[in-house]
Protein backbone atom coordinates (compact mmCIF):
# COMPACT_ATOMS: atom_id res chain seq x y z
CA UNK A 1 0.00 0.00 0.00
CA UNK A 2 2.82 2.31 0.87
CA UNK A 3 4.40 1.73 -2.52
CA UNK A 4 1.13 2.37 -4.37
CA UNK A 5 0.53 5.57 -2.40
CA UNK A 6 4.07 6.78 -3.16
CA UNK A 7 3.62 6.05 -6.83
CA UNK A 8 0.35 8.01 -6.90
CA UNK A 9 2.07 10.90 -5.19
CA UNK A 10 4.90 10.87 -7.72
CA UNK A 11 2.45 10.70 -10.63
CA UNK A 12 0.45 13.61 -9.22
CA UNK A 13 3.61 15.71 -8.82
CA UNK A 14 4.65 14.84 -12.37
CA UNK A 15 1.25 15.85 -13.75
CA UNK A 16 1.38 19.13 -11.84
CA UNK A 17 4.77 19.85 -13.29
CA UNK A 18 3.53 19.10 -16.78
CA UNK A 19 0.82 21.72 -16.28
CA UNK A 20 2.82 24.32 -14.37
CA UNK A 21 6.07 24.19 -16.37
CA UNK A 22 4.52 25.29 -19.70
CA UNK A 23 2.74 28.11 -17.87
CA UNK A 24 6.02 29.29 -16.34
CA UNK A 25 7.76 29.11 -19.71
CA UNK A 26 4.93 31.01 -21.41
CA UNK A 27 4.99 33.76 -18.79
CA UNK A 28 8.76 34.04 -19.13
CA UNK A 29 8.58 34.28 -22.91
CA UNK A 30 5.85 36.90 -22.75
CA UNK A 31 7.87 38.94 -20.27
CA UNK A 32 10.96 38.68 -22.47
CA UNK A 33 8.95 39.72 -25.53
CA UNK A 34 7.47 42.67 -23.70
CA UNK A 35 10.94 43.73 -22.53
CA UNK A 36 12.33 43.56 -26.07
CA UNK A 37 9.42 45.56 -27.50
CA UNK A 38 9.65 48.11 -24.71
CA UNK A 39 13.38 48.56 -25.16
CA UNK A 40 12.99 48.96 -28.92
CA UNK A 41 10.36 51.66 -28.48
CA UNK A 42 12.29 53.27 -25.63
CA UNK A 43 15.50 53.38 -27.64
CA UNK A 44 14.27 56.03 -30.07
CA UNK A 45 15.11 59.71 -30.05
CA UNK A 46 13.05 62.76 -30.89
CA UNK A 47 14.98 65.14 -33.14
CA UNK A 48 13.18 68.48 -33.18
CA UNK A 49 13.59 70.82 -36.15
CA UNK A 50 13.09 74.57 -35.64
CA UNK A 51 13.77 77.58 -37.85
CA UNK A 52 13.83 81.26 -36.87
CA UNK A 53 13.06 82.79 -33.46
CA UNK A 54 12.47 86.53 -32.99
CA UNK A 55 11.56 88.91 -30.18
CA UNK A 56 7.86 88.91 -29.36
CA UNK A 57 7.23 92.42 -30.69
CA UNK A 58 8.96 91.54 -33.96
CA UNK A 59 6.82 88.45 -34.29
CA UNK A 60 3.65 90.49 -33.78
CA UNK A 61 4.63 93.31 -36.12
CA UNK A 62 6.51 91.57 -38.93
CA UNK A 63 5.76 87.84 -38.88
CA UNK A 64 2.27 87.35 -37.37
CA UNK A 65 1.33 84.55 -39.80
CA UNK A 66 4.73 83.14 -40.71
CA UNK A 67 4.84 79.60 -39.41
CA UNK A 68 8.63 79.37 -39.68
CA UNK A 69 9.19 82.31 -37.34
CA UNK A 70 8.50 81.67 -33.67
CA UNK A 71 8.32 84.18 -30.84
CA UNK A 72 10.99 84.20 -28.16
CA UNK A 73 8.47 83.65 -25.36
CA UNK A 74 6.99 80.53 -26.96
CA UNK A 75 10.42 79.11 -27.69
CA UNK A 76 11.48 79.74 -24.11
CA UNK A 77 8.33 77.96 -22.90
CA UNK A 78 9.29 74.91 -24.97
CA UNK A 79 12.82 74.79 -23.55
CA UNK A 80 11.59 75.34 -20.00
CA UNK A 81 9.20 72.41 -20.43
CA UNK A 82 12.02 70.13 -21.57
CA UNK A 83 14.06 71.14 -18.54
CA UNK A 84 11.19 70.69 -16.10
CA UNK A 85 10.51 67.21 -17.48
CA UNK A 86 14.13 66.17 -16.99
CA UNK A 87 15.26 66.08 -20.61
CA UNK A 88 18.90 66.37 -21.56
CA UNK A 89 20.11 67.40 -25.02
CA UNK A 90 22.59 65.66 -27.28
CA UNK A 91 25.12 67.05 -29.71
CA UNK A 92 25.55 65.57 -33.18
CA UNK A 93 28.56 63.56 -32.02
CA UNK A 94 26.59 62.03 -29.15
CA UNK A 95 23.74 61.15 -31.51
CA UNK A 96 26.24 59.58 -33.90
CA UNK A 97 27.79 57.49 -31.13
CA UNK A 98 24.33 56.24 -30.14
CA UNK A 99 23.61 55.34 -33.78
CA UNK A 100 26.91 53.40 -33.87
CA UNK A 101 26.07 51.50 -30.65
CA UNK A 102 28.82 53.35 -28.77
CA UNK A 103 26.56 55.31 -26.42
CA UNK A 104 23.49 54.36 -24.42
CA UNK A 105 20.43 56.58 -24.49
CA UNK A 106 19.32 58.05 -21.16
CA UNK A 107 15.63 57.84 -20.36
CA UNK A 108 14.90 61.38 -21.55
CA UNK A 109 17.02 62.95 -24.27
CA UNK A 110 16.20 65.18 -27.22
CA UNK A 111 18.18 66.67 -30.12
CA UNK A 112 17.50 70.32 -30.95
CA UNK A 113 18.19 71.45 -34.53
CA UNK A 114 17.69 74.78 -36.30
CA UNK A 115 17.62 75.19 -40.07
CA UNK A 116 18.88 77.89 -42.45
CA UNK A 117 21.33 79.71 -40.21
CA UNK A 118 19.39 82.70 -38.92
CA UNK A 119 21.24 85.17 -36.70
CA UNK A 120 18.73 84.34 -33.98
CA UNK A 121 20.64 81.09 -33.46
CA UNK A 122 23.37 83.17 -31.88
CA UNK A 123 21.45 86.17 -30.51
CA UNK A 124 18.32 84.55 -29.06
CA UNK A 125 18.37 80.77 -29.19
CA UNK A 126 21.88 80.03 -27.89
CA UNK A 127 21.52 82.30 -24.80
CA UNK A 128 18.25 80.57 -23.87
CA UNK A 129 19.78 77.11 -24.30
CA UNK A 130 22.80 78.14 -22.24
CA UNK A 131 20.56 79.13 -19.33
CA UNK A 132 19.37 75.52 -19.12
CA UNK A 133 22.70 73.89 -19.86
CA UNK A 134 21.46 72.72 -23.26
CA UNK A 135 23.18 72.35 -26.62
CA UNK A 136 21.79 72.80 -30.13
CA UNK A 137 22.79 72.39 -33.77
CA UNK A 138 22.20 74.95 -36.53
CA UNK A 139 22.42 73.84 -40.15
CA UNK A 140 23.60 76.82 -42.20
CA UNK A 141 23.24 77.61 -45.90
CA UNK A 142 26.79 78.43 -46.97
CA UNK A 143 25.95 80.96 -49.69
CA UNK A 144 23.83 82.97 -47.24
CA UNK A 145 26.62 82.94 -44.66
CA UNK A 146 29.08 84.09 -47.31
CA UNK A 147 26.91 87.10 -48.17
CA UNK A 148 25.99 88.04 -44.60
CA UNK A 149 26.99 91.34 -43.06
CA UNK A 150 26.03 93.20 -39.87
CA UNK A 151 22.55 93.99 -41.22
CA UNK A 152 21.78 90.47 -42.42
CA UNK A 153 19.26 88.18 -40.74
CA UNK A 154 21.70 85.32 -41.37
CA UNK A 155 24.82 84.32 -39.49
CA UNK A 156 28.20 85.47 -40.74
CA UNK A 157 31.38 83.41 -40.95
CA UNK A 158 32.61 85.17 -37.81
CA UNK A 159 29.47 84.11 -35.94
CA UNK A 160 30.19 80.44 -36.63
CA UNK A 161 33.40 80.50 -34.63
CA UNK A 162 31.61 80.39 -31.26
CA UNK A 163 30.39 76.81 -30.84
CA UNK A 164 30.16 76.66 -27.05
CA UNK A 165 26.38 76.22 -26.98
CA UNK A 166 25.43 76.03 -30.64
CA UNK A 167 27.20 73.83 -33.19
CA UNK A 168 27.11 74.69 -36.88
CA UNK A 169 26.92 72.18 -39.71
CA UNK A 170 25.74 71.97 -43.31
CA UNK A 171 22.42 72.86 -44.92
CA UNK A 172 24.32 72.77 -48.26
CA UNK A 173 25.95 75.74 -49.97
CA UNK A 174 23.28 76.81 -52.47
CA UNK A 175 20.69 74.05 -52.70
CA UNK A 176 18.14 75.76 -50.50
CA UNK A 177 16.27 76.78 -53.63
CA UNK A 178 14.10 75.59 -56.53
CA UNK A 179 14.96 75.46 -60.22
CA UNK A 180 12.16 75.21 -62.77
CA UNK A 181 9.80 74.18 -59.98
CA UNK A 182 12.15 71.36 -58.95
CA UNK A 183 14.09 70.97 -55.74
CA UNK A 184 17.66 72.07 -56.41
CA UNK A 185 18.93 68.69 -55.26
CA UNK A 186 16.93 67.04 -58.07
CA UNK A 187 18.06 69.61 -60.61
CA UNK A 188 21.80 69.27 -59.88
CA UNK A 189 24.03 66.62 -61.43
CA UNK A 190 26.22 64.49 -59.19
CA UNK A 191 29.21 66.61 -60.18
CA UNK A 192 27.34 69.76 -59.17
CA UNK A 193 26.33 68.17 -55.87
CA UNK A 194 29.98 67.36 -55.21
CA UNK A 195 30.98 70.95 -56.01
CA UNK A 196 28.28 72.26 -53.68
CA UNK A 197 29.63 70.01 -50.92
CA UNK A 198 33.18 71.30 -51.48
CA UNK A 199 32.00 74.92 -51.42
CA UNK A 200 30.22 74.32 -48.12
CA UNK A 201 33.43 72.90 -46.63
CA UNK A 202 34.93 76.39 -46.90
CA UNK A 203 32.14 77.65 -44.64
CA UNK A 204 31.58 74.97 -42.02
CA UNK A 205 32.13 71.37 -40.97
CA UNK A 206 30.08 69.03 -43.18
CA UNK A 207 30.20 65.94 -40.97
CA UNK A 208 26.45 66.37 -40.48
CA UNK A 209 24.01 67.57 -43.13
CA UNK A 210 20.34 68.60 -43.13
CA UNK A 211 18.76 68.44 -46.57
CA UNK A 212 17.04 71.67 -47.68
CA UNK A 213 13.27 71.18 -47.34
CA UNK A 214 14.09 67.69 -46.03
CA UNK A 215 14.31 66.46 -49.62
CA UNK A 216 16.98 64.04 -50.84
CA UNK A 217 17.67 61.49 -53.57
CA UNK A 218 20.15 58.70 -54.28
CA UNK A 219 22.61 61.09 -55.94
CA UNK A 220 23.01 63.31 -52.89
CA UNK A 221 23.21 60.39 -50.46
CA UNK A 222 25.89 58.88 -52.68
CA UNK A 223 27.91 62.10 -52.59
CA UNK A 224 27.61 62.26 -48.80
CA UNK A 225 28.73 58.67 -48.43
CA UNK A 226 31.74 59.18 -50.71
CA UNK A 227 32.78 62.17 -48.60
CA UNK A 228 32.47 60.36 -45.28
CA UNK A 229 29.52 62.31 -43.89
CA UNK A 230 28.40 60.79 -40.59
CA UNK A 231 24.67 61.59 -40.49
CA UNK A 232 22.13 63.41 -42.65
CA UNK A 233 18.62 64.54 -41.78
CA UNK A 234 15.27 64.85 -43.50
CA UNK A 235 12.33 66.92 -42.24
CA UNK A 236 8.58 66.62 -41.74
CA UNK A 237 8.73 62.84 -41.15
CA UNK A 238 7.32 63.56 -37.70
CA UNK A 239 8.57 60.42 -36.02
CA UNK A 240 11.43 59.53 -33.73
CA UNK A 241 14.77 58.35 -35.04
CA UNK A 242 15.81 54.77 -34.42
CA UNK A 243 19.07 52.87 -34.86
CA UNK A 244 17.54 51.01 -37.81
CA UNK A 245 17.09 54.24 -39.79
CA UNK A 246 19.61 54.80 -42.56
CA UNK A 247 22.37 57.15 -41.41
CA UNK A 248 21.56 59.54 -44.27
CA UNK A 249 17.80 59.63 -43.84
CA UNK A 250 17.25 60.33 -40.16
CA UNK A 251 13.79 61.78 -39.45
CA UNK A 252 12.97 65.00 -37.65
CA UNK A 253 9.85 66.51 -36.16
CA UNK A 254 8.79 69.87 -37.57
CA UNK A 255 8.29 72.36 -34.74
CA UNK A 256 6.97 75.72 -35.94
CA UNK A 257 4.85 78.65 -34.77
CA UNK A 258 1.67 76.62 -35.27
CA UNK A 259 2.92 73.67 -33.20
CA UNK A 260 1.10 73.77 -29.87
CA UNK A 261 2.74 72.72 -26.64
CA UNK A 262 0.44 69.69 -26.49
CA UNK A 263 1.56 68.67 -29.96
CA UNK A 264 5.20 68.99 -28.98
CA UNK A 265 4.57 66.90 -25.87
CA UNK A 266 2.97 64.24 -28.06
CA UNK A 267 6.08 64.23 -30.26
CA UNK A 268 8.28 63.62 -27.24
CA UNK A 269 6.07 60.87 -25.86
CA UNK A 270 5.40 59.09 -29.16
CA UNK A 271 6.88 55.69 -29.95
Amino acid sequence: MTTITARKKIIKQYRNRRVILPIIISVYLLAALFHICFMQNNDKIAILGFHNVVRDEVKRQEYPYNMWVESESVFRERIAYLYEQGYTTWTMQELYEWKCEKRKKPEKVVVLTFDDGYRSSKDIIAPILKEYGYRGTTFVVGSLVKQADETSIYLSEEDLKDQETMEYYSHTYQMHDHYNHEYAVDHFSKQQLQKDYEQQLSITDCSYVAYPFGHYNTEITSVLEENGVKLAFGYHENRKASKTDHAYTLPRFSVNAYTTMDTMKAMLESE
